[in-house]
């Protein structure tokens, strides 16, 4: 067994079981701030996935269903699948016409080349064992099909979350000693590696794209807030911290936002790698 597969199977249930129960309890908050950056990625994504009218398109960690909705307004026919039956609820109430499925990733619950694109936005990083859910991915796709997947960008480019992070460091908490094992949420951030999983999984003419956003906001309160509405592993290690903790965090997050400040208030960059590949 590699040491990546040994990370993988150390991870495991547990820590599905973490990822599910945090995105359920947020999915009502996603959107404050997390959602409004991550529907950036919809058109992208489902433009590397080759996405038109009348394919048969599966959204693999659909959440709220941004990206579902963006396929079907293309005209696509598309199925949205997640773990997490409070993001289930919240997509089924805002697309009551297209449908939602919990099911999971690494065990994807349709035939063989059930669909003709597959789409993954910012989930494989979330994931205990990626290589075993892009199979997943490459098996329900069909002959010329695409698959599309979104991950965040080293945590140096993405600042919202690099940032909240680093803030927690500031402050000497260790965020193992309050989260189940979990893998590298930054793994596939690198091409190399973003390669090597699409490649592992059959798929061939892998192509790799960053795609640069900048999150602008002018309080920096509603910032912090919905940071720990929108994110699970992060903001579970903060909220468990004492009242006078989060205190020394949230100012030593402020402080490091003193750099984005921009007119009008901030301007945070985030970078997201895309990796698209075809099933031949």
């Amino acid at each position: 067994m590699t040491g990546n597969s040994r990370e993988d199977a150390r991870c495991g249930g547990a820590f599905k079981r973490f990822e599910e129960g945090a995105w359920s309890e947020r999915a009502c908050t996603y959107d404050r701030v997390t959602g409004q950056v991550t529907a950036n990625v919809a058109e992208p994504l489902l433009d590397a996935a080759g996405v038109e009218a009348g394919m048969r398109v599966l959204d693999v960690g659909c959440g709220t269903g941004v990206v579902t909705g963006a396929a079907a307004a293309r005209g696509a026919r598309a199925t949205g699948v997640d773990m997490a039956a409070g993001m289930l609820a919240v997509a089924r109430e805002r697309h009551p016409q297209l449908e939602f499925l919990g099911a999971d990733a690494e065990a994807l619950p349709f035939e063989a080349a059930a669909f003709e694109g597959v789409v993954a936005s910012l989930v494989v990083n979330h994931l205990p064992a990626p290589p075993s859910a892009v199979s997943e991915f490459a098996r329900v796709l069909a002959l010329g099909g695409r698959v599309a997947i979104a991950v965040w960008d080293r945590p140096e480019r993405t600042s919202l979350f690099g940032e909240l992070t680093a803030a927690v460091a500031d402050t000497g908490v260790d965020v193992h000693d309050t989260l189940p094992p979990g893998p590298d949420p930054y793994r596939y951030a690198e091409d190399g590696e973003m390669r090597s999983l699409l490649a592992a999984a059959g798929l061939v003419d892998v192509r790799l794209r960053t795609l640069e956003l900048v999150y602008r906001c002018e309080d920096i309160d509603a910032l912090w807030d919905g940071l720990l509405g929108g994110s699970a592993r992060i903001a579970t290690v903060i909220e468990r911290q004492t009242p006078t903790a989060r205190g020394r965090i949230r100012a030593a997050f402020a402080r490091r936002l003193e750099r984005y400040e921009v007119p009008g208030g901030l301007g945070l960059p985030m970078a997201v790698k895309l990796g698209a590949a075809r099933r031949l």
